[in-house]
């Protein structure tokens, strides 16, 4: 009852004595109570009394009666007898005017229908929650708000935080209202539930007939209130909108896993809410089961990325973690990990829930689970539409997405199928325009599918795109894993000709991407599926491909025996395309062993034999390692003629791949002579093509080059700069070749700029891998600069050391590298005050380096001159 102006109010020291004697504040009452503190100092001070609902909660609270607590002391000029008051008295212009206005804080309905808060907050949606109340609290059409999302993404959660937050209750301050509908929901029920608590008598509903009558008589009976309408888990739209009773002081709030209904409903646009953070993903797991997940942090976050951030699939980990850990027992907890780490398991670990407790969408007696809130749509859909869902659980799941002709040729039926899945939040339609499917409705899809033909369709689409597109990298790229997935399915399904077809079509893109172990394995099974099926040409072709491969990783010795083996069988055979194919690679995997002279026979046999064929793509290739052998042979004027022939007949069939490799070996051919201005523009040229295809081990080689060749030019800064992105870039691809050219030429790099200490470990790293690829180039180059650091370093027996070893590795051919290796004795006998034998090496490297037209050749003489004199 409300104070009546004009009399004292009569402080109610029975009430404030009961809860001093609980040692409690107002506001620690107010919290037990579900109001606010400046309702209790209210009621003790006598201005206001608490309606019938708070002051049973007040007796049971202390333990008193009404009258112990001062709660039925009445003012003397009041009546004997006192009308009971409602659940909620309607603030209305009918009382009479010396009536006060009731208190409203005091007097708001809080539906008892609203779930109960959980134990553990809600994580990872704070941003959601502000911006729904923002619009919640904005009034007008705005009020009108939609939640949506994938089954068990937390909107109930979410809805249940914001209609237990204290700045929503404040706004909202005559009540809230709370519908559950789900997929059968019994509307009549819930329309005169709301009836009751709104004060509709008896007599009154009695004479309601049919949902617009009760919508009208409850929004009569709410009028001007300022209420929160939540309809939660909206199956149909209309039944949605029969519950749009509100005033025009209230919000409605709905929630539903169908993106139509949400879109109809929402006029300023719906919220989806999203998965949560691989991270807040992680804080919810830990506050659910803290002492397995601090114990088991790895497998923990596997779990995490296995259910892609779904709070209801991590909510059921954590609780079912949380009761098998309890005892610490470390096999109990291993047990558990591994029943998660199975997705059948997962699906359906379920809880029982209290009659009151049950989710909107199940049946009473059915557990929660992930399996059964996600059959729940499910069997809702055509059978049409249910296959499809099944068979797009051959696409790998979220984050990775596939098109929708690829979607169509898999699910074998039209997009109206697509469309419908979407609206059920079943499957995703990206902002890029492709679909993506989430991990848990994948793996549910996957327990469904029976039959293999959505695999097959998968398989066909997939190597039709690859044959088409084999350089079409950029394509490739959005599609790679699907691929591979098609790949694996081809090797499980013993599917042999699809198989090789696919991995053929496929291992260039690979190489393109340094995937160099992945496209071992796939050639590896593709070269037995070859065998079984006796088919010749793709032996040759698996061996062909997993020679690059091996060459590639810097296996040259294995990559050589496996061009072997390919060239005895492509003879066998006479085929004259794969013969040249393998002379072509076995004069580049020769050459970097140091074999010369072998190389060259190699790659002209190779060059004939695509002449004849008029062959030009192959032409190219072959011109290119033709002009590199030349090059390090110091015959630089033959290099340039090869590479320049090579250069122009690849521009004119627009082979844009072997453009960018002819100008890098025409660039090192540059810089070899010492015209690095030169060299330099033939790498930024070959450095964009590089780019544009995204070939990673092509654009390491170019800024390694170009890192060399502006280091000569004294750019020390630049030089570090292209050194490193490239040692980043062939890192990723595990490429040890260039690998190692890069840090020997960032230890160089570093060494000039006087940062010694990383200079050494760049060098000795760079070092360490050239002996462990055993190509004897490589390995002279980074002794050459380690030797010449250490003389640098005044370090003369370990740079003598050095420069002998790099005698011994350099093939004979290499007289570039031999000349060096003598230049640098030279350096270390004067050193030692050996100037005789100083001026003999000198005089030997300068005469190498001069015939040659070397680059060096003019440091070498000027040196010599210097120590004659």
């Amino acid at each position: 009852m409300a104070h009546i102006p004009g009399s004292e109010p009569q402080p109610r020291i029975g009430l404030t004595a009961a809860r001093m004697a609980l040692d409690k504040s107002q506001q620690e009452i107010a919290d037990e109570l579900g109001t606010t503190h400046v309702n209790v100092s209210r009621w003790e001070r006598g201005i206001t009394k608490p309606n019938p609902y708070f002051r049973r909660k007040l007796c049971k609270l202390f333990g008193k009666t009404e009258a112990e607590l001062d709660l039925v002391v009445v003012p003397a000029s009041a009546p004997t007898a006192t009308p009971p008051q409602s659940v909620r008295v309607d603030v209305a212009p009918t009382l009479p005017v010396t009536d006060p206005l009731p208190d409203l804080n005091e007097l708001a309905l809080y539906d008892p229908a609203i779930p109960l808060q959980p134990a553990i907050q809600l994580v990872g949606r704070d941003g959601d929650i502000a911006r729904i109340k923002q619009r919640l609290c904005a009034g007008g059409n705005v009020a009108l708000t939609a939640l949506n999302g994938l089954p068990g993404v937390g909107k109930t959660a979410l809805s249940i935080a914001l209609v237990h937050d204290p700045d929503v209750r404040e706004h909202f301050r005559d009540g809230i209202l709370w519908a559950g509908l789900g997929p059968n929901a019994n509307i009549p029920s819930l329309l005169s539930r709301w009836g009751t608590l709104l004060g509709i008598s008896q007599t009154e509903m009695a004479a309601l007939h049919g949902q617009e009558d009760w919508a009208k008589a409850i929004r009569s009976s709410i009028g001007l209130r300022t209420m929160l309408l939540v309809i939660d888990d909206a199956w149909d739209l209309m039944e949605a909108l029969t519950f749009k009773v509100g005033g025009p002081n209230c919000a409605h709030l709905v929630t539903t896993r169908f993106r139509d209904i949400a879109s109809h409903i929402a006029v300023g646009g719906a919220t989806e809410l999203q998965e949560l953070s691989e991270e807040e993903s992680m804080t919810l797991l830990r506050l659910l089961a803290p002492g397995v997940v601090e114990r088991e942090v790895q497998k923990a976050q596997t779990l995490v990325q296995a259910v892609g951030g779904l709070p209801l699939a991590l909510t059921l980990m954590g609780n079912y973690l949380r009761k098998q850990g309890y005892s610490g027992q470390t096999r109990r907890i291993t047990a558990a990990l591994e029943r998660l780490g199975k997705a059948e398991e997962r699906l359906h670990i379920s809880e029982p829930h209290g009659p009151v407790e049950t989710h909107p969408s199940l049946p009473g007696d059915m557990h929660l689970s992930l399996h059964s809130v996600i059959a729940v749509t499910d069997q809702l859909l055509s059978s049409e539409t249910r296959q499809a869902l099944y068979s797009l659980a051959v696409f790998p799941p979220k984050p990775n997405s596939f098109s929708e002709e690829a979607a169509l040729a898999v699910i074998d039926c039209d997009v109206d199928n697509l469309d419908l899945l979407v609206d059920s939040s079943l499957l995703e339609y990206t902002a890029s325009g492709r679909y993506t499917i989430h991990q848990t409705i994948s793996d549910y899809a996957r327990q469904h599918l029976q039959e293999k033909k959505p695999h097959e369709q998968l398989i066909n689409f997939m190597i039709e795109l690859v044959e088409g597109h084999k350089k079409d990298y950029e394509l490739l790229d959005l599609e790679s894993n699907i691929i591979l997935r098609a790949l694996d399915y081809a090797y499980e399904l013993d599917m042999k000709e699809e198989l090789v077809r696919a991995v053929i079509a496929f291992v260039p893109y690979m190489q393109a991407r340094g995937s160099y172990d992945k496209a071992a394995q796939h050639l590896q099974r593709a070269h037995e599926a070859a065998k079984a099926l006796n088919d010749t040409d793709n032996i040759i072709a698996t061996l062909i491909y997993s020679g690059e491969i091996a060459q590639q990783q810097g296996n040259f010795g294995q990559a050589e025996s496996t061009f072997q083996e390919g060239l005895k069988l492509a003879r066998q055979v006479e085929n004259k395309i794969q013969i040249s194919a393998l002379l072509h690679n076995l004069g580049w995997a020769t050459w970097k062993q140091g074999e010369l002279k072998q190389a060259e026979v190699y790659l002209q046999e190779g060059l004939n034999l695509a002449r004849q064929m008029e062959d030009e793509e192959r032409i190219c290739g072959i011109l290119k390692v033709i002009g590199s052998v030349a090059t390090h042979s110091g015959r630089y004027e033959q290099a340039e003629v090869h590479l320049q022939e090579g250069l122009n007949l690849a521009r004119q069939i627009g082979d844009h791949e072997q453009v960018c490799l002819l100008l890098i070996n025409l660039g090192v051919a540059s810089a070899e002579q010492g015209k690095y201005e030169q060299a330099e523009v033939f790498y930024q040229e070959g450095l964009i093509l590089a780019r544009q295809s995204g070939h990673r081990e092509r654009i390491g080689a170019l800024l390694a080059n170009l890192g060399d060749a502006v280091i000569e030019q004294g750019d020390y800064a630049k030089a570090e700069e292209y050194f490193r992105e490239g040692l980043l870039l062939t890192r990723q691809i595990e490429h040890r070749e260039w690998m190692s050219v890069l840090l020997t030429n960032l230890g160089l790099t570093m060494h000039k700029q006087g940062e010694h200490l990383q200079a050494e470990t760049h060098l000795q790293e760079g070092l360490s891998l050239a002996r462990q690829i055993g190509v004897p180039q490589m390995t002279a180059y980074a002794l050459y600069e380690c030797g010449n650091f250490y003389l640098d370093q005044r370090n003369i027996s370990v740079a003598e050391t050095t420069f002998r070893e790099m005698l011994k590795v350099i093939p004979e051919v290499c007289q570039d590298l031999i000349a060096l290796a003598l230049y640098g004795l030279a350096r270390t006998s004067s050193f030692q005050e050996n100037y005789d034998e100083a001026r003999v090496l000198g005089e030997k490297s300068v005469t190498i380096l001069e015939k040659m037209g070397h680059r060096k050749a003019s440091e070498v003489r000027q040196w010599l001159n210097e120590v004659r004199a």
